[in-house]
């Protein structure tokens, strides 16, 4: 299983409780890291101490991983240091801090588990999707670049988080209806998604506050299906190319800033991996620009693979998208 993801991140454990982290031009979003990305790889990080300097406890899997974002993450490598904070026969917990040039970025806690490993009762539950979601799509079809009876396809490639140009993405015919309610399809052709890819995709959606607002922002959902919509009449079963420039952005009235990520992984993934993810985002409030998130990522048989909740800031500032320069958030 190639993984583009892991190579760029280069992760090197450097003593048993300290690793290093490379960065790429592909994770950038102006002068600063995309958060996910920076998620991403504080969860390889603690993936890899959980199996090997704590490789005795048996408890290789992550079962949930907390971060708090304090100063955006820069084009630097970065430095993470683990602590050891309660060392258990069922769960761990290790705390971990990333640097650049030793100023400190994020502080991370994560707890292990060992899935294939019961330790209680298991009972359904009649929870589901509320609104629905449309059916699981053919994937044939689209991979196939013949039009889908329910989603339709798009590529986003852009000078913003120009690593959305890998994936196909999968909007609803329709829409987005439902206030504060996304849905979409993710993949990587020729790739397969794995937890650190997952952990990542809890940060890969459009701006829930632009499309709320229905403003010119970059990455306003209801525009971004507009142009999906009106590409697909003309070209069904292609995936739309859409674009985005620092220029355009410029012209936004607010960006969105994620103060904390909390994830909960609900089971291992197969070791081949995931070909598509379904996401659905889902906000309660926007309130004096603070906002909440909810993730919901399943796999094709829409069994819920993880649960991520975003505290997110939603201020009047385009400093995010200055082109490269830098810049504090």
């Amino acid at each position: 299983m190639t993984n583009p993801l892991v190579d760029q991140i280069n992760l090197q454990q450097t003593t048993s409780h300290s690793y290093t982290s490379s960065w790429h031009h592909d994770w950038t979003i102006g002068p600063n890291l995309h958060g996910g990305h920076v998620a991403a790889v504080v969860q390889l990080a603690a993936q890899t101490h959980f199996t090997t300097t704590l490789a005795g406890q048996n408890q290789p899997d992550i079962l949930t991983l907390h971060l708090d974002f304090l100063v955006g993450c820069v084009h630097q490598t970065m430095q993470i240091t683990v602590v050891d904070v309660k060392i258990g026969k069922v769960t761990s917990t290790i705390q971990l801090q990333v640097k650049q040039k030793d100023k400190l970025k994020a502080i991370a806690t994560a707890t292990s588990t060992n899935f294939s490993r019961p330790l209680g009762p298991t009972a359904k539950s009649d929870w589901a999707l509320h609104p629905p979601t449309k059916p699981v799509p053919d994937f044939e079809k689209v991979l196939a670049r013949q039009p889908e009876d329910n989603w339709i396809p798009s590529i986003l490639a852009g000078e913003i988080g120009p690593f959305t140009s890998q994936l196909i993405v999968l909007q609803p015919r329709g829409g987005f209806p439902v206030a504060g309610v996304l849905d979409s399809w993710y993949t990587y052709p020729g790739e397969r998604i794995d937890s650190t890819y997952l952990t990542m995709m809890n940060d890969v959606m459009p701006s829930m506050s632009d499309t709320l607002l229905h403003n010119n922002g970059p990455f306003n959902g209801h525009v971004l299906f507009a142009a999906s919509e009106a590409w697909a009449k003309e070209n069904p079963g292609i995936p739309a190319p859409l674009t985005n420039s620092f220029r355009e952005a410029a012209k936004a009235t607010s960006i969105d800033m994620t103060l904390a990520l909390d994830v909960q992984y609900k089971r291992r993934l197969p070791k081949e991996g995931l070909e598509w993810v379904f996401s659905r985002i889902a906000a309660r409030m926007l309130d004096g620009g603070r906002m909440d998130l909810n993730v919901t990522l399943c796999d094709q048989n829409m069994d819920v693979l993880c649960l991520a909740n975003h505290t997110v800031l939603v201020v009047g500032d385009q400093r995010k998208y200055n082109g490269g320069k830098k810049g504090k958030l």
